[in-house]
């Protein structure tokens, strides 16, 4: 799979590390049932989770949450066309896979999506990945899993970090963070900012039309600020806390340079202001000793204006769209331990409303102000049952519903509603073996944009679109012998989806527009493996390797559609170094298989498979009573690989950076 010379030349490096002087405190990367969200319990079957922790992350020095799930296995990480770094789960359609911070979702509902390049990495404690059917408490549209992150530090000292970095195209990084405990209140304080002159590219053979300037693409900068504050009041009966982060940026958008723009068809964009404040509210409280009472609140705000260019100068601005959100949501689960079983009644709301206006720049004339509503409804429950001491089941049926009462003056949808359900088998079968194994039925409901946007003209509506409905199921093989430091995860699993949207070219008047429909649906099927060996006290080997076949049913004319920008197969693998004087080294090989897109003239291209070699390491230099002051660098695609997740809007290339951290006690 991986092709011979970088395996070779891998093994190699592992083979000249392997044999220096190490010392204890490798570290793993392991596969637990915990997450955020969805608390286990004795009683709980939980689908299993790869979890990512804060000794993972220094590791791996991330610096957006991009580069956290750039090697994740089972996890894609692309650009698309909006310039919005978006994130799919076992070859899903980033819209099927939710992510919530400190049990809050950050997507935006207008588009059911989140630029994970503006949400800096340093805001990051804990990520627990699912690829399976979720539990009901993330409620509607976590159809194919979740990313669940939470930010909260914990500790009974002052911890203070502060990070500084440069890196290729003009990279800088500049943050500091602060936790401080008061009794039984704790605070955390941060801020973040971020700034590059552009993009790398690797081969620019793959955009013909981009008048690059030396290695860089054309329209790439960006610059953002981050601050975040939290405080946590921690009691006997239980804890509260409030959290809030706002993020402002403005960036350029590359454009999809394998078109010939005296064609037609190309975006030239900027974001000239992008704005996210999300204050989120928790708390969980003990009722009495068999109940709890778990609550969640959020309040996002978000703005962002687009200027759209007429062509890749970038000098004469045409029209802009400048879009407001409001959300409003909140999440109840209680949960009762009964002598043999455990129940939990989950309900969750989120009211959103987008508004819209667009602007002709060169006549400075404005459209009308455009509003569109969405509300977003789950009331469901849950039961574990334990069926012997080693086998533990649970089983939730949810009922969820989406209306949209402001349609911006387009078409309206009726209200619809669908069933949701999980179910759940944990069995210990020994000391060494774990299996698990899900079923679930999700229902994901088209965002506001897919049904009514139209993006500066260039999509044409389609108010028919119907939900997504997904079947999904797994079962879960996991192996720990406690006599060898090795463990293995080995998950087969399929998806059943029905009413799959996707989206085809229309021509309208001579132009053509993209237009979102249903296929009649979808099946998929795959099979993951990990496995985790600690040979010695200090070296750590992670081998990792995910495979998928995915087809769209047949449709009308016995013509099977293709499903875009879905990699084959991955596999990663990855060295772990620790150094006697406290440094370490890490190395990996991150593969992506090929996989298929769509050119503009609607036939179908073939994207190549991808081998990428990355280098991280840290250094430390003085350690005080606040930490530890480390050098640290990483080379990302040290051979400048072409990565291609889909035609025209290629990956970075080879990039470096290289900083200095002071890491909290």
């Amino acid at each position: 799979m991986v092709p011979g010379k970088y395996l070779l030349l891998f093994l190699l490096m592992l083979g000249i590390l392997s044999s220096a002087t190490v010392a204890e405190g490798a570290g793993l990367i392991g596969i637990e049932e915990i997450n955020v969200t969805a608390l286990r319990s004795e009683k709980r079957a939980l689908q299993p989770a790869l979890v990512l922790t804060k000794s993972h992350f220094e590791r791996t020095v991330p610096t957006s949450f991009t580069e956290i799930f750039r090697v994740v296995i089972g996890v894609g990480i692309r650009t698309n066309s909006r310039g919005e770094a978006v994130l799919r789960l076992r070859g899903s359609e980033e819209r099927q896979s939710q992510i919530f911070i400190d049990g809050a979702p950050i997507s935006v509902p207008w588009d059911g999506r989140a630029d994970l390049s503006l949400f800096p990495a340093s805001l990051v404690r804990n990520v627990s990945v699912i690829k399976s059917a979720a539990p009901i408490e993330y409620g509607a549209n976590a159809v194919l899993g979740v990313i669940d992150i939470s930010t909260q530090e914990t500790g009974d000292e002052l911890q203070v970090s502060v990070r500084n970095e440069i890196g290729s195209q003009g990279a800088f990084l500049l943050e500091g963070e602060a936790y401080i405990p008061l009794d039984s209140i704790s605070l955390q304080l941060g801020v973040n900012h971020r700034s590059r002159d552009a993009i790398s590219v690797a081969d620019d053979a793959a955009i013909p039309f981009d008048p690059l300037e030396g290695d860089g693409r054309t329209n790439t900068d960006m610059e953002s600020t981050s601050l975040f504050a939290a405080a946590t009041l921690e009691q006997d009966w239980g804890s509260i806390r409030l959290s809030g982060m706002d993020i402002s940026a403005k960036k350029g958008i590359a454009a999809a340079a394998h078109i010939d723009p005296a064609k037609g068809g190309v975006r030239f964009w900027r974001y000239p202001d992008w704005n996210m404040t999300q204050i989120n509210a928790a708390g969980d409280i003990d009722l009495s000793d068999t109940a709890n009472l778990r609550v969640n609140a959020w309040h996002q705000r978000f703005s962002q204006s687009i200027v759209s260019y007429s062509d890749v100068s970038y000098s004469l601005a045409e029209d802009q769209q400048n879009d407001r959100d409001k959300t409003y949501g909140s999440r109840l689960v209680l949960s009762n331990d009964w002598s043999h079983v455990t129940t939990r009644l989950v309900a969750s709301l989120q009211d959103s409303t987008h508004h819209q206006i667009e602007t002709n720049l060169i006549a400075n004339v404005s459209g009308d102000s455009e509003q569109f509503r969405q509300k977003l409804v789950s009331i469901g429950g849950e039961i574990d049952v334990p069926i012997t001491n080693n086998l533990k089941s649970s089983f939730a049926l949810a009922h969820d519903r989406a209306s949209t009462p402001l349609t911006g003056g387009r078409p309206g949808q009726p209200s619809i509603s669908r069933w949701a359900g999980n179910v759940a088998l944990a069995w210990q079968a020994s000391p060494e073996w774990t299996i698990t194994s899900t079923l679930g039925k999700r229902t994901r409901f088209p965002t506001m944009r897919e049904l009514y946007g139209t993006a500066l003209g260039k999509f044409l509506v389609n108010p028919g679109l119907q939900p997504e409905s997904a079947i999904v199921g797994d079962i879960t093989f996991d192996w720990a012998p406690p006599e060898v430091p090795i463990t293995v995860s080995v998950t087969p699993w399929f998806t059943r989806i029905n009413d799959t949207l996707s989206r085809r070219q229309v021509v309208v008047d001579n132009t053509t527009l993209r237009q979102r429909f249903n296929l009649d649906g979808s099946f998929g099927y795959g099979i993951e493996a990990t496995a985790i060996w600690q040979l010695s006290d200090s070296f750590t080997l992670e081998a990792n390797t995910f495979w998928q076949k995915l087809r769209a049913d047949r449709d009308k004319n016995s013509n099977r559609p293709t499903l875009y920008q879905r990699p084959k197969s991955q596999a990663l693998l990855a060295g772990n170094f620790k150094f006697t004087n406290g440094s370490n080294l890490r190395l990996e090989v991150n593969y992506t298989g090929p996989a298929y897109d769509e050119n503009e003239g609607g036939s179908t291209v073939k994207l190549r498979a991808s081998t990428e070699l990355n280098v991280k390491f840290y250094v430390p230099l003085k350690r005080t009573k606040l930490g530890e002051w480390q050098l640290y660098s990483t080379l990302d695609n040290l051979t400048n690989a072409l990565v291609l997740p889909q035609l025209g809007l290629p990956s970075e290339g080879r990039t470096f950076k290289v900083g200095l951290r002071l890491t909290g006690s």
